[in-house]
């Protein structure tokens, strides 16, 4: 089949009208390839009316989406209690990789109720499972990585050395600092290496600091510049390690601004470093291995009306495509410059949206349904 040029795709009318519009047009719907595409213009501004009647489970994406990493979006919360009420399945589904444990302290912090919430699942958790399963284990995760699983060597009892990259100062602020016990407690099989020369694999919790251990044992966090990271990145891939990503976002927003996360030194191993791509394991979205996880463990049968609702095209939007299921863009999150303008605060810009979806997701592929904000 011949392929559409990028030009072409840019030319052609777009396959659903934007719907953050404050507008009382109602959603009308359009048959095609799944995940269908919906002609979204949402009554009065919400978008309660159309998901009611369309989904029954909701995978949510926390920043960006629920709150900006600093305060919530109310009228996000507004609309979690009305779906809550009407009985659909709200699951949080974020590529944070701490252990969704604390995920509900943040969210009630914020005036989220967790009993709205049939639970979370987060890239932390997933870390967690797959260095704690066996190819013996009776669960559906072994198959959605199946690579992974040899690059590892998860089917041994062996320890698993990592270099291992994870935060320092991030989150200090607001009372949510990462502690090592939560990237490492739960996996008595990983043992921290000192320096890559010595790992068997990388593993990324997050950007600015390295676990090492002392002479007796104890594994310490040390703050990390970004010479210091990349050199280790740089030996790394020389060796060709394997690398297993606990938080595959490129960036997140931290009130109005944009802070880079593991995703991009999983980029930057890649294309600056020269390491197989192939060797790169995403432990969260895109990947199918998140919402697998999230089926696995919440009992969520698979002709379930889902959607994931997120505000990345290469990581919500992507990841609910690969899995087969619908999606809601949230124009104004981590897009929302290049969307609504320097401020975030114009119009949506119809052409630039195809463009960054032209990119992102590839030809002729569009979110189902795209709102400026989730209310």
């Amino acid at each position: 089949r011949e392929r559409k040029s990028k030009d072409d795709i840019m030319a052609s009318p777009p396959r659903l009208t934007v719907g953050a519009a404050r507008t009382n047009r109602v959603a009308t719907r359009t048959r095609g390839p799944a995940p269908r595409a919906l002609t979204c213009a949402c009554a009065q501004g919400t978008l309660l009316p159309l998901l009611e009647q369309e989904y029954d489970c909701f995978f949510l994406d926390q920043f960006g989406v629920l709150h900006d990493g600093k305060d919530p979006y109310p009228l996000a919360r507004d609309l979690c209690r009305k779906l809550a009420a009407q009985n659909k399945r709200l699951v949080v589904l974020s590529n944070s990789s701490r252990l969704s444990t604390s995920t509900f302290d943040r969210l009630e912090s914020m005036g989220y109720d967790r009993n709205w919430f049939a639970g979370c699942v987060t890239s932390g958790d997933v870390a967690r499972a797959v260095l704690t399963t066996r190819e013996g284990d009776d669960t559906a995760i072994l198959r959605a990585d199946g690579r992974m699983w040899s690059d590892v060597q998860l089917g041994s009892d062996e320890p698993l050395r990592c270099l291992h990259l994870t935060w320092s100062q991030r989150g200090a602020k607001d009372g949510f600092k990462t502690k090592q016990t939560i990237d490492l407690g739960e996996t008595p099989r990983v043992e921290v290496a000192n320096d890559p020369e010595s790992a068997d694999a990388v593993l990324i919790h997050g950007t600015e600091a390295v676990t090492r251990t002392d002479e007796s044992g104890v594994a310490e966090v040390h703050p990390a510049g970004e010479g210091e990271v990349e050199d280790l990145l740089r030996r790394a891939a020389a060796r060709n390690l394997p690398m297993l990503v606990a938080n595959p976002d490129l960036v997140t927003v931290s009130g109005e601004e944009l802070v880079a996360m593991p995703g991009s030194l999983a980029r930057k191993y890649v294309e600056d470093f020269g390491a197989p791509r192939e060797r790169v394991h995403l432990l969260g979205k895109p990947s199918p291995i998140i919402y697998t996880l999230a089926c696995e463990k919440f009992g969520i049968p698979k002709g379930e009306r889902m959607v994931a609702v997120g505000d990345s095209l290469e990581h919500d939007i992507k990841g609910a495509r690969q899995f087969g299921i619908d999606s809601v863009f949230i124009s104004a999150g981590i897009h929302g410059r290049q969307l609504h303008g320097p401020d975030g605060l114009g119009d949506l810009d119809a052409e630039a949206l195809r463009s960054l979806c032209f990119e992102a997701l590839g030809e002729g592929s569009m979110p189902t349904i795209v709102s400026k904000h989730f209310e």
